[in-house]
């Protein structure tokens, strides 16, 4: 009676490496979004066409019947969650499979490593 009362979340979050995620930038079927504060991104920029919504209003963001900053549940692409660890992107992850997204990806270590990796930027 009660197992109708939630969905079942069966959705999985890969984790990528910098140097993998940057193999997939600039595909038309990866979206990369960058989950931390404004105020971070103008301190150390971005990926490059990274979409900005920041963890505290990601909701407001994520439309997934679409009309979103987002991209819609059905619309096939991976999205790829970033910010400055690897922490707040994990719990992004978390908070779209939970709306029903299920071609996630968290980038594990952040900006840092993606800055490392040499994967391109904006400011």
């Amino acid at each position: 009676m009660f197992n109708n009362l939630f969905k079942r979340n069966t959705a999985s979050i890969e984790t990528l490496a910098a140097a993998e995620a940057a193999r997939l930038h600039g595909r038309p079927d990866v979206v990369f979004v960058d989950v931390r504060g404004a105020d971070e991104i103008a301190r150390s920029g971005t990926i490059r066409g990274a979409l900005r919504a920041p963890l505290p209003g990601l909701a407001n963001f994520a439309k997934p019947q679409g009309g979103g900053l987002l991209p819609a549940v059905d619309s096939g692409k991976k999205i790829v969650l970033v910010c400055a660890s690897g922490m707040r992107s994990g719990v992004a992850a978390q908070q779209l499979a939970g709306m029903g997204y299920d071609n996630l990806a968290n980038l594990r270590g952040g900006f840092g490593q993606w800055v490392a990796a040499g994967g391109p930027i904006e400011r």
